[in-house]
């Protein structure tokens, strides 16, 4: 069923086997180890094979995992999420009905209707239901807080109060977590769907939090005059994380950055991040050429690895040759060979390229393009037979080829070798748990261009997007394929105006037109929009 609905090849499905046979797990799971394929596809024709939902939101009902725990769910991966009557509603990962049903039974004496999940969405919401369900986090964090700040002779160490912060961030999705010094206090900040967002406040007396953070990250604790950097790993849980420590000095004290990296995640497909399935051909169709070089453009945030990475897992990983240098690497994929930047010993991404091209490559991902030797390289290696992906810290679409041009690239260089650019930009999605409805204002109506009074979405907020009423984030963007007729224009320097004209006749669709598109099929706000890509 994979191979038939080519969400793997024959060549990957042979060379799984061959792993099998001497590692002794499952076929699936194999295959998605190996990055072939993603949890969530996996999940989906498990459930098609099956004749059951594929659910992709849930949530667990009170009291519906009464007579079960956290050991009993997570061994056989699934997860009770409400009664029906004389049913129990149970949602599966990567486990076996019948033996499910079973245990339902002797259990709770209820039949079962089941929904499949994503494994690795359940397996993390079976860690997080029972670990909260046992301990109420904030109340445990303000406890903590109390008896550090009491604590004058230091007899305890920070190191529970470091393992609440980090769960909290997990449950709340966190993918950095900021710890910012005032004159009078230090702050706890999460950044959730790409927004900061405060969580509590802590004495000064707590500095002692940042230097065990340093010494866990094995810097210099005793160094408060200059910025450092470091990570750790962590277990939160039960799931692998790695954590990026970063430290700057401000006149009230210490900042700490931390940014929370899984080891394991789940690696989608460019359907799964939220691309349109009018562009999905366009997507796969640039990403995979045999050469030439693609740009993932937008600021910092703006889902530029994830998008790459979800180019990379398209690629027929055991037929090609897939070599990456990334700063750092935040998905992993086994059967690409993925390195990553370590400027001290002087491996930077000009210095991979140089010696990627020695080792036969047919798709290098290169994190970000930022200097002149970089630009080069890549634009080397595309004009040589080689896919190049890559990103470009850039505002559009057409600050591209002048920002080439500055790193000294020549514009016929740019003009022959450049394949694609996206630009992108991640927006809040309305939370679907209190999704609602109102009559679109004057202003709104004139920039969606509908009738005033249109009915537009918004989130009222509620306890799953902890009232913000936004919950996932989804892309805009637009994409520039590059005719013949837009390389001639590029050679020859033509003006953004050309440019831009010769796009809009190639089909390009704004990012504002998906913007537009999106707000009308409910998915985010008029808010939320300009917020981020202004208007």
């Amino acid at each position: 069923m994979l191979v038939s609905e080519g969400l793997v090849s024959p060549v990957a499905v042979t060379y799984a086997r061959q792993k099998q046979a001497v590692e002794k797990r499952k076929l699936g799971s194999m295959l998605v180890d190996l990055g072939f394929l993603s949890p969530k596809d996996l999940a989906r024709i498990l459930a098609k094979q099956r004749a059951i939902e594929f659910k992709k939101e849930f949530q667990v009902a009170a009291g519906a995992c009464t007579g079960f725990n956290r050991n009993l769910c997570a061994t056989n991966c699934f997860l009770p999420l409400q009664r029906e009557g004389e049913t129990l509603r149970v949602l599966l990962g990567d486990a076996e009905p019948d033996v499910v049903a079973n245990i339902v039974k002797k259990r709770v004496g209820l039949d079962v209707a089941f929904w499949q999940g994503d494994f690795f969405a359940v397996d993390e919401a079976i860690q997080q239901y029972f670990y909260f369900q046992d301990h109420s986090a904030e109340d445990l964090m303000n406890n903590e807080i109390k008896r550090l700040a009491a604590d004058s002779d230091h007899a305890y160490s920070p190191s529970t109060l470091l393992d609440l912060v980090l769960h909290l961030a997990v449950r709340d999705r966190a993918t950095d977590v900021h710890i910012a010094p005032t004159q009078e206090s230090r702050t706890i900040l999460f950044r959730v769907d790409g927004m900061l967002r405060p969580m509590f406040a802590m004495p000064p007396a707590l500095d002692r939090l940042t230097s065990f953070i340093k010494m866990q990250a094995q810097m210099d604790a005793s160094e408060q005059r200059l910025p450092q950097d470091g990570s750790f790993t962590v277990k939160v849980m039960n799931a692998a994380y790695t954590v990026r420590v970063s430290t700057m000095i401000s006149q009230s004290g210490e900042r700490i950055a931390m940014r929370l990296l899984a080891e394991k995640s789940s690696l989608d497909r460019f359907e799964d991040l939220g691309f349109l399935h009018k562009d999905l051909s366009t997507l796969e169709s640039a990403f995979s050429k045999s050469h030439g070089l693609v740009l993932v453009t937008g600021p910092t945030g703006s889902g530029k690895s994830t998008t790459l990475h979800a180019a990379l897992r398209m690629q027929p990983l055991v037929e090609r040759n897939v070599l990456t240098v990334e700063d750092p690497v935040e998905y992993r994929i086994p059967a690409a060979c993925q390195t990553e930047v370590n400027r001290k010993a002087g491996y930077d991404f000009a210095g991979a390229m140089r010696h990627f091209l020695r080792h036969d490559p047919d798709v290098v991902l290169v994190g970000e393009i930022r200097d002149a030797e970089t630009a080069r390289a890549a634009l080397d290696a595309a004009s040589t037979g080689h896919l190049v992906m890559s990103s470009l810290h850039i505002g559009g679409i057409f600050g591209v080829i002048p920002r080439l041009r500055l790193l000294g690239v020549e514009s016929e260089t740019v003009a022959e070798n450049l394949s694609a650019v996206i630009n992108q930009r991640l927006i809040r999605k309305i939370c679907t748990y209190c999704k609602t409805e109102r009559g679109a204002t004057e202003r709104e109506s004139q920039w969606l261009k509908v009738a005033r009074g249109t009915m537009v979405s918004f989130g009222s907020g509620c306890s799953h997007c902890s009232g913000t009423g936004f919950r996932g984030r989804i892309p805009v963007y637009e994409i520039l394929v590059i005719t013949r007729e837009i390389a001639d224009a590029i050679a020859r320097d033509a003006s953004r105006e050309t440019l831009r004209e010769l796009a809009r006749q190639a089909g390009l669709h704004p990012m504002d037109e998906i913007a537009r598109g999106r707000i009308l099929a409910g998915d985010t706000s008029f808010d939320e929009v300009e917020r981020e890509i202004g208007l």
